[in-house]
Order: C-alpha cells, then structure tokens, then sequence
C-alpha cells in the first residue's frame, strides 16, 4: 500500500486495511509506505507487517534508497496486489518495477478527485476498482494503537477525560496566515471555563509545537500536559479513550475520528466534506464553524483579503462548553 502523506491522508488511507482483511483473510501480510515519521502511526499496529518510511518522496528512484528497497523486496518475494493511492507521478517508477500479480492506480490508471469528495470518498474510486462491495463497506479510517491499560500506566489519565488539540502543523505562521488557528486568548477562555468543571483536560501536541504552547500557559490544576510526551501510538490510546477531542483541522482530529471517540472540529475556510474527519456509523464527528456567509473560502480572492482569518476567529469557546455539555 502506497500512502505516503501527510498524518490526516494517512489516517484517511488506513479505511483500507479492513477491506483488505476481508477480501484476503485476517492473515493478510500488509506493507505500507509512507512518509518518514508519519508510518509510525502504525507501530503498535499488528495488522501492518513492514513500514517503509520515506526520508524523501520525490528523490527519483536510482538516488532513492527506500524506494529501491520497496523494489528490493518485492523481487525476493512478489506480492499479490500492489495500490498506490497517490496521484500524482512520485511513485511511477516504483509500480512499474515493483513485483505484485496485480497493480492498482498510477501510472496504470489515474483517478480524478471530484473537489466536493471527502478524502476518504476519494481514496474509494481506488478501492471499488478492485475491491467487492462487501468489502468496500468496511472502507472506513481505523487505527490501533497502544492498548488502554498501558496507556494508563505510562500517564496520569483520569477515568474520565477532555483531550485538547490547540496546534496544528502551521503552527509557525503568523496567527493571521495560519488558516486553521483558533485564537490564543479562545483557547485561554476554553481552558479556564473547563478548570471549573470536574473534569480532567488533556493537552497533547508535537514537540515542534512547544513554543506556541508557552502562550497558553500557565496551566489549571486540572490540566494534563502531554505535549511532546506522545508517540504516535500513544497519542491514539490517549484520544481513543477520551470522552471528547476538541481540536480544529489537522492530523489528530483524523485519528480521533479513525478511534470512534466524539469528536468537535473548529473549522473556518477549508471544506468540511473535503478535510473534516469522516463521519461513519461508528463515531460521533460534530463541526464547529462560525457559519459565515463566505465560508469555505480557501484558495479564494476573499481568503487572501480577510485580514485575521475572521471565520476561526468569531467561533466563540460558549459554543465549544456547550457542545460538550450535550455530549
């Protein structure tokens, strides 16, 4: 399996690996390539067998180490099916090369992304080209990661819980250029109406991002500061044992959709078909948008004239107390 983007386009392409269990059986051997870091979402993951990570995704093939060793291993031991669910040509040479009975996308065959699609409806034009529909059913994200009971051991989790996401991965732009922030003084008011509820609230976050947090602090009693302290299979027994993930658009509002916990995006100009996490039976994803009339305007005219990014900005931290009071 060839997936190798950013962590929410991978969470998104793990709604393969049950389609997968289903047409070949549970003993199904899956290697997945990703981009470097990101494969590690699936280390605690036993239905992964290899990981090959990608220092560099574009390098052409003869100056590109992982992608020869993907070829390498395929010419030793042929797989039965090979999917690159990229689009674009970075992985041309590698599906040419590469040994597998049957080779599903690019350069073979392209797929078109309708614009309106979310993600993960795009990623099942891929799936339904060989794919049964009994199978196709299960194409949902789902992630494993470390079991609660160790979780539990390595922090100090309450029984009951709150995990919040204020970072994301543009983190350092400007507030006002960075598209998917929610203000610093709306997470402040969150962060202090929360400390007057009995309950725990988890902070988690990359620690690339440790800077930006120092502007959040100093912390409630009631906080729990996990930011840099999680791998990424520990960040997915942590959300998925959460009574709610408040996050806005970036990779672990993914991974808690993937996990089935409730989860409330904060969403201004981006789609929210196209980048929320996918709503399935099995969760509970609520957006959170301050329903401006020129809302969704990414890759727009009016997104590059609003001077403060004015749709993340108006949705209040009353609307997040609420949201989780009903949950």
């Amino acid at each position: 399996m060839i997936r190798a983007g950013q962590l929410g386009d991978t969470v998104c392409a793990s709604s393969i690996i049950e389609p997968l269990r289903h047409m070949f059986g549970t003993d199904v051997v899956v290697d997945w390539v990703a981009k470097a870091g990101i494969g590690r979402i699936f280390s605690s993951d036993p239905r992964i067998h290899r990981i090959f990570e990608l220092d560099s995704r574009r390098a052409p093939f003869p100056f590109n180490a992982g992608k020869r060793a993907i070829v390498g291993v395929s010419w030793r031991q042929p797989y039965d099916l090979a999917v690159n669910m990229e689009l674009g040509p970075m992985f041309n040479t590698v599906m040419r090369l590469v040994r597998a009975k049957r080779k599903i996308g690019m350069p073979f065959r392209h797929f078109t992304e309708p614009a309106e699609n979310h993600a993960v409806e795009n990623l099942r034009l891929i799936y339904r080209s060989f794919m049964d529909e009994h199978s196709l059913r299960l194409a949902e994200p789902n992630l494993i990661g470390t079991p609660e009971q160790s979780v539990r051991e390595r922090y100090p989790l309450a029984d009951r819980y709150v995990v919040l996401v204020p970072s994301n991965s543009h983190h350092q732009l400007p507030p006002e250029k960075n598209y998917r922030n929610w203000p610093v003084q709306h997470w402040r008011r969150l962060i202090a109406q929360l400390a007057k509820k009995e309950r725990q609230v988890v902070i988690v976050g990359g620690a690339s991002e440790a800077e930006y947090f120092e502007h959040l602090k100093p912390w409630p009693d009631n906080v729990l500061d996990l930011v840099g302290k999680t791998a990424f299979p520990d960040l997915v027994g942590v959300l998925a044992h959460a009574d709610a993930v408040v996050t806005t658009d970036t990779g672990p509002a993914h991974i808690a959709g993937a996990v089935g916990v409730p989860v409330l995006t904060l969403i201004g100009p981006t789609n929210p078909k196209r980048t929320a996490p996918y709503n399935t039976e099995h969760n509970a994803v609520r957006i959170i948008s301050a329903d401006l009339p020129c809302s969704p305007c990414y890759h727009t005219q009016r997104f590059a004239e609003c001077p403060k990014n004015q749709c993340m900005h108006d949705i209040a931290p009353d609307a997040i107390i609420q949201a989780l009071d009903a949950i």
